[in-house]
């Protein structure tokens, strides 16, 4: 699939992309990409040494308008770092693409205590911290956030908190957070039944960070023209990267072609990172379209 149409072009070698989690898989192929267009792009990643090769390889490739930063999207220390250095090279950014992701197929507290840390909360510090910093433009900045299928609502095996989310007039941050320590809890010690909440972290971690994105886009509808932001959600597609990988490891392999073949992944069939990248581009690229939404293939996907 290709960019947006030329005539719809309103971004410059001016236009500043930070992406998380990007010296490999669907996150580098983003980079990549948005390079391609003629971006300014921040390809971060927390370890430096595979960051920089990363970055060496994208100008090997003739992509000099890619620039590394390091950023553990985890740590509060990090984060501030880096948002200190933008703000002094660049004086802030455009499109902010969240790719930094863990995935554990478990309920075990140490899992959930990672994957809340990296998916929820560093997704959630990385966005409070830049969002001051988004420029002004008439085509309105944007917020990308890779998510997954396995986020929507009926990954929550309680119902009554699986309704509770269903509107986000009836939740709010403060709401989410005690849901996301009470689920904690419940892996530490047992009680409550952590299988109760989702079947493992990720998926957990998943429906709660789409809750607050929807927040988000509600918090952020009403910006005058000029200084709007938008915020898109997309699901890639089951994308043949390293969470893969981990996943396919999870179980026997008879097991995973069954899971396969119905869907339970979001598709019925692996895709390359080229193709994963195609709707997280088209979102940072596309103007005029709605705010606080999922997308797949270019469409619009259903949250329950």
């Amino acid at each position: 699939m290709g960019s947006p149409n030329l005539q719809d072009r309103w971004w410059s070698s001016e236009t500043v992309a930070v992406v998380t989690g990007a010296n490999k898989g669907l996150g580098f192929e983003i980079v990549r990409r948005l390079a391609v267009e003629g971006l300014t792009v921040i390809l971060t990643a927390r370890d430096e040494r595979r960051g920089l090769e990363s970055t060496r390889e994208l100008h090997g490739q003739g992509f000099r308008n890619v620039v590394f930063r390091t950023l553990d999207t985890s740590s509060g220390e990090s984060v501030e770092d880096f948002a200190d250095w933008l703000r002094y090279a660049y004086g802030g950014l455009d499109i902010l693409v969240n790719n930094a992701a863990i995935f554990h197929n478990d309920n075990k507290y140490e899992s959930a205590v990672e994957t809340v840390r990296i998916n929820y909360q560093g997704t959630i510090n990385v966005i409070e911290k830049l969002l001051p910093m988004f420029r002004v433009s008439s085509a309105g900045a944007r917020i990308v956030t890779l998510t997954s299928w396995a986020g929507r609502l009926f990954s929550i095996n309680d119902e009554s908190l699986r309704q509770q989310l269903v509107d986000e007039n009836e939740f709010d941050q403060d709401f989410l957070d005690s849901v996301v320590q009470r689920y904690v809890q419940a892996c530490r010690t047992g009680d409550g039944g952590p299988n109760g909440y989702a079947n493992n972290a990720y998926r957990f971690s998943k429906v709660m960070i789409n809750s607050y994105l929807r927040l988000l886009a509600e918090r952020l509808a009403n910006r005058p023209d000029g200084h709007k932001i938008y915020v898109h959600n997309a699901h890639p597609g089951f994308v043949h990267t390293d969470m893969h990988k981990k996943l396919k490891q999870c179980m026997d392999n008879e097991t995973y072609i069954r899971e396969v073949a119905r869907g339970r992944f979001g598709s019925e069939e692996l895709i390359d990172v080229e193709e994963g990248a195609d709707t997280p581009i088209w979102l940072c690229l596309v103007p005029d379209i709605p705010s606080g939404l999922l997308w797949s293939k270019r469409q619009v996907m259903s949250y329950l």
